[in-house]
């Protein structure tokens, strides 16, 4: 029996060049070199390649939705030498191109920086047909525009495009941005996916925008169907790429940038963070506008009381839920905050394309959270229940294994049904859940094609997939216990700093008394 292929397979938070990521080879010491596959990398392509052999049907339109390249920790050599490799290994056989020329890449907050470059691209192509252009622009259009215009209007990434292009039998490749979304519609506009790296899900990275909700007479933060996705990103933009994206070609690499991370990631620290940058906040409110942390703006609200409120209602609460989050895949504040971007910036962007919301078949695909699942989930202003995808990540960023954290890659075929190619959950008793095809469940998934043909795909290769399963448990298992080593290393260390702190000043109190 022939299986129908996808008509776009989608991955993210690949995280390509950096440590914690089981795409990138390290040796025993976990030192990374990102221009060497590692043993997963090279597992995937190959059964991923095998996979799509046995599906009849033009080669798949590829997506890459955020975080592909790891740009807030690595330099800009390793996340291009990263992705040349990943271009090698995954999207071309011997010469053969795996996937459709063109691929649409979806930045996300590790990677936030390729947006940066495509708006500065725009600005300056239309300086040459001699338009000087009001702004940047904030996002791109939902969908593709048909017809002449189409070519005219895409945002091409001229840096990856180089490095697949100059990969055997991809001299046709071209990747295009689209930010922050990006909308399929099958020819019926009756059924929409929407895909979006997951970051503006997140309060962490909308802080401005909640701030800016905080002021007197402005509520736009608070209320969903006020805030669109170019108020989203003209006011967290900037935040953004230099918190998330652009640290690793800034220089704070390494140690430095690591332990950004590990503060972003602990309650306690995060708060201490948060005080920090308040204050930096307020003294570019008195710098720019005269408005010192002491001045009240309403009902004795200072200044600084707003903004460190403000800070760490996002980033301490974010690295609470980083912290404590691992049990389940979302929370109910992680849903709330699901519901509040799709009935207001998703609902908004999908009514001013000319569409109806509440008429529609609709999902969402995400990723961000490392945490693959589907589900279907009630929001306001639609209909039916949205069908939630989220594609997981490759990264092993803690120590712990937990059920939860893991990796999927999404097939959608032409009528926009969607099936979960469930790839791996950490191995908490030892052991990877094999590969395998997952759908919402109930009706959608009886009459789900994509879902029928991925299962049968995968039972067709499934020696590759087996494979594959044996190197990413090798992979999650050694850089746990890389983290582990690391930890108690620090620890002895702190341990011995103490012990040698407490001597000196026994030292010092025993010639005091003499």
């Amino acid at each position: 029996m022939a299986l129908k292929a996808p008509r776009y397979v989608c991955l993210s938070d690949l995280h390509l060049g950096a440590a914690y990521s089981i795409l990138t080879y390290a040796d025993a010491q976990g030192r990374p070199d990102p221009g060497r596959p590692s043993d997963t990398q090279v597992a995937f392509g190959s059964a991923l390649r095998e996979l799509l052999s046995t599906m009849d049907g033009p080669p798949p339109t590829l997506i890459l939705l955020g975080d592909v390249l790891d740009m807030g920790l690595s330099p800009m050599g390793d996340v291009a030498a990263a992705f040349r490799c990943f271009v090698e290994t995954v999207m071309q056989d011997g010469g053969r191109p795996v996937f459709a020329p063109r691929v649409l890449y979806v930045p996300g907050n590790h990677d936030h920086h390729l947006w940066r470059i495509a708006q500065d691209q725009q600005f300056q192509d239309a300086l040459q047909q001699g338009r000087v252009e009001d702004d940047l622009i904030k996002h791109t259009a939902l969908f593709d525009p048909a017809g002449e215009e189409a070519e005219a209007s895409r945002i091409g990434s001229a840096m990856l495009t180089r490095l697949a292009a100059g990969c055997p039998g991809l001299a046709d490749a071209r990747v295009d941005i689209a930010y922050p979304n990006l909308g399929l519609l099958d020819a019926s506009r009756k059924r929409c996916v929407v895909l979006h790296h997951g970051h503006y899900i997140d309060p962490m990275y909308r802080v401005m925008t909640m701030l800016n909700a905080q002021a007197p007479g402005r509520s736009a933060g608070r209320n969903p169907a006020a805030v669109t996705v170019s108020d989203l990103e003209g006011q967290n933009g900037a935040w953004v790429d230099f918190m998330w994206s652009d640290l690793g070609s800034s220089g704070l690499t390494g140690a430095g940038a690591g332990k950004l991370y590990e503060v972003m990631r602990d309650a306690a620290a995060s708060h201490d963070f948060s005080q920090r940058l308040a204050a930096l906040l307020v003294a570019k409110l008195d710098q720019n506008f005269g408005m010192s942390g002491s001045t009240d703006v309403f009902q004795g609200v200072t200044v600084s009381q707003l903004v460190l409120g403000a800070l760490d209602a996002t980033l301490g609460r974010g690295a609470e839920s980083q912290r404590d989050g691992y049990a389940e895949v979302m929370s109910t504040d992680d849903v709330a905050d699901l519901r509040w971007y799709l009935s207001g910036p998703v609902k908004l962007q999908l009514e001013q394309a000319g569409l109806q919301p509440s008429e529609l078949d609709f999902s969402f695909v995400f990723g961000h959270s490392h945490k693959p699942f589907e589900d279907e989930l009630p929001v306001p202003g639609y209909d039916r229940p949205v069908g939630i995808f989220n594609t997981g990540g490759w990264v092993m960023d803690q120590p712990t294994m937990t059920s939860t954290q893991g990796a999927s890659a999404m097939f959608i075929d032409d009528a926009l049904n969607i099936a979960s190619l469930r790839l791996f959950n950490d191995p908490v008793n030892g052991r990877v859940p094999p590969v395998h095809a997952c759908g919402i469940g109930g009706f959608r998934d009886r009459d789900n094609p994509m879902l029928a043909a991925l299962a049968a795909g995968i039972e067709r290769s499934a020696p590759a997939w087996e494979a594959f399963s044996r190197h990413a448990q090798q992979a999650t298992q050694s850089r746990a216990t890389l983290l582990l080593d690391e930890f108690f290393t620090a620890s002895v260390s702190v341990i011995a700093d103490a012990r040698a702190g407490m001597a000196a000043r026994t030292r010092t109190t025993a010639r005091t008394k003499a």
